[in-house]
């Protein structure tokens, strides 16, 4: 897990699984913010653990 801030922006948050882009604040996906989003990255994460 990395962070990296906006400093001429605030609010974007968007989560990278092996370079693959799986959620973005900036593109209009909100907030993780119900299961829903929550499995998505989950489901993202074992993929690529091998889960």
């Amino acid at each position: 897990i990395t962070g990296e801030s906006t400093p001429s922006t605030s609010g974007w948050f968007e989560v990278k699984v092996n370079g693959k882009l799986v959620h973005s604040k900036k593109e209009g996906s909100g907030f993780v913010d119900n299961e829903q989003k929550m499995a998505t990255l989950v489901d993202a994460i074992d993929k690529v653990l091998g889960k």
